[in-house]
């Protein structure tokens, strides 16, 4: 039955009805309209879900690049932890000094302060470090594999030199060791020695 009284059991006398009657004519308008502003009330619900901002803790998380903020700066690291006398013990082991001093410094069981490297695609030459963000944020970055290998290298040898003296049997052989890698560095052995040492130092970081 039509709003303006008329009826009809018959589909056909009703079609033509529909198509003279204004009063069916401005209901099929209004259920329209009803729809467009319906699904223009949905678009403008996605756009804002779009807009709005992704909150981010400041919490460690591998899909996205926040950092707890206690996590220290890449190169930066604690080694408040390590004692004189497992710096001695390193340096008596020349050729893998280098590499457990770095699994020493980033081990897990120090609260997580030094865990700033990590290897986010084993199949990729690709690293993330801990850097400074905006303000006192800070992110992880990417980096190329050989730069960050060779960065670990020079500044964990660099610290351990420091250490060894050599006046002591135990610090003069690990000196000894670091002038042959130095040279290996500049081309002395085809580089073996170097290399050697870079991918002991790889074997740490996918272990930490």
């Amino acid at each position: 039955m039509c709003e303006c009284g008329f009826q009809t059991i018959q589909r056909s006398n009703w079609s033509i009805h529909k198509k003279s009657c204004k009063l069916v004519v401005t209901s099929d308008r209004e259920l329209i309209a009803t729809l467009k502003e319906q699904l223009a009330a949905k678009d403008r619900q996605i756009e804002q879900l779009i807009k709005r901002p992704r909150t981010v803790n400041n919490t460690t998380n591998n899909n996205r690049y926040a950092v707890e903020q206690h996590i220290n700066v890449f190169g930066k690291e604690s080694i408040d932890h390590i004692s004189h006398e497992q710096m001695q013990a390193l340096l008596a082991d020349p050729a893998n000094a280098v590499p457990q001093f770095i699994k020493l410094k980033h081990r897990r069981s120090l609260g997580g302060v030094n865990q700033n490297l990590r290897i986010p695609n084993q199949k990729r030459a690709i690293y993330q470090v801990v850097v400074s963000g905006e303000g006192e944020e800070k992110e992880w970055e990417n980096k190329a594999k050989g730069e960050v290998l060779e960065q670990l290298y020079d500044d964990n040898s660099g610290h351990l030199e420091a250490e060894a003296d050599e006046e002591t049997r135990v610090g003069s052989r690990f000196l000894d060791h670091q002038e042959k890698v130095k040279a290996s560095v500049d081309g002395e052995d085809g580089g073996r020695r170097y290399k050697d040492q870079l991918d002991k130092i790889h074997s740490v970081v996918t272990n930490l």
